[in-house]
């Protein structure tokens, strides 16, 4: 067999290597420094609307407190109430990505989902994130996030949380929080919560 040939298939083959272990490595990385929290939010929406839920609001600052019942919600008062949710998304925002550490395949000391977490030492409006799933990504069953926000007149962080379960066969949120707290840069600080339990017939 001629030189020529062996060094020409040798050439293709090790090609041919690069291109499979590029192509198993780059949806692993990709897969893994991106949560499309906008897409999951606007399915809650439309899914939350067709199943007909209703809301049990709870809410309070510093002492005081409210609760709300809210019924026949459309696809625009649902996106209202989720719209918070969307900020998550920052940890997509090319700047901040490479400033994220990611892990995947914690385990769960307390039940028995796998945990994909992002965590930053900078200062970033979203400190870390955690998401709780079962088997994949597509049983997601909690989001907790932790937020923070600074400009010259006050400080706020927050932690959200956000609680799906399987009903009528689709993965929909079962509850949601939000607690903190706010801070003026020349007075004092103010806790807030709030809270909601969403209901199906």
């Amino acid at each position: 067999m001629p030189d020529n040939y062996l060094k020409y298939s040798f050439r293709w083959i090790a090609l041919l290597l690069t291109m499979l272990m590029a192509s198993c490595n780059k949806p692993n990385k990709t897969e893994a420094t991106h949560f499309n929290i906008d897409s999951l939010v606007a399915k809650q929406v439309v899914d939350l609307w067709l199943l007909k839920a209703a809301l049990i609001k709870e809410g309070s600052i510093g002492d005081i407190r409210q609760d709300t019942l809210l019924t026949s919600l459309d696809t625009v008062r649902w996106k209202k109430e989720l719209d918070i949710f969307s900020e998550i998304g920052l940890v997509n925002k090319p700047a901040y990505r490479a400033l994220y550490t990611v892990k995947d395949g914690l385990r769960d000391a307390s039940s028995n989902l796998t945990i994909r977490e992002f965590e930053t030492d900078e200062e970033l409006p979203v400190q870390s994130l955690k998401l709780f799933y079962l088997d994949n990504l597509q049983k997601l069953r909690r989001i907790e996030a932790l937020i923070q926000q600074e400009n010259a007149l006050l400080k706020t962080q927050q932690k959200l949380v956000m609680e799906f379960s399987d009903v009528y066969n689709k993965n929909v949120l079962t509850s949601y929080s939000i607690e903190g707290g706010q801070k003026m840069l020349a007075g004092d600080s103010v806790h807030f919560t709030l809270s909601g339990t969403i209901q199906f017939n």
